[in-house]
């Protein structure tokens, strides 16, 4: 088989020195037209739904992640509604089929929020999070005291009151 390729090469290495040039002229070609992104974006397009409200992660599952998803669940264009509840706050991701529908979904999710307001807490607050992918959510950090001047509880408070 091997063999064959290179008898052939041998035989049309004319034709084998044109694929090369083309080759080397559509690379060239390509290299200059194609759009290059320092950090391509390759996550699910999402609006991320923002709810805090101090209670433990099992009652804000209860009380707001589970109605809001079962709210969200079903409506056109969404590909999928996903959630996490922590102590204290709650993420709910709803993943969309088209980046180009946006505002469209932005503004379907906010309707149905609003129609299901009266059936959340009232002294839960939940916002809609920015116009921003998911890939900017791998950032992390932690508070560290090295003067030992705060305790845990202060470190915590500063955390809350930066988002």
């Amino acid at each position: 088989m091997l063999t064959t390729i290179i008898r052939g090469a041998i035989q049309y290495r004319l034709l084998v020195l044109l694929f090369i040039i083309a080759g080397t002229l559509y690379s060239l070609y390509a290299i200059q037209s194609a759009p290059l992104d320092a950090l391509p974006d390759i996550s699910d397009s999402q609006i991320v739904i923002y709810a805090k409200w101090d209670r433990s992660p099992e009652q804000i599952e209860t009380k707001i992640t589970n109605p809001v998803i079962q709210t969200l669940l079903g409506a056109e264009n969404i590909h999928s509604v996903r959630a996490t509840s922590q102590l204290g706050y709650a993420f709910i991701y709803v993943v969309f089929k088209d980046q180009k529908q946006r505002e469209t979904i932005k503004q379907l999710v906010t309707d149905k929020l609003n129609t299901i307001r009266p059936q959340l807490p009232v002294d839960a607050k939940i916002t809609l999070g920015p116009n921003a992918s998911s890939m900017g959510w791998i950032y992390q950090y932690a508070l560290l005291d090295h003067t030992k001047t705060r305790d845990l509880r202060e470190l915590r408070q500063m955390n809350e009151d930066a988002i």
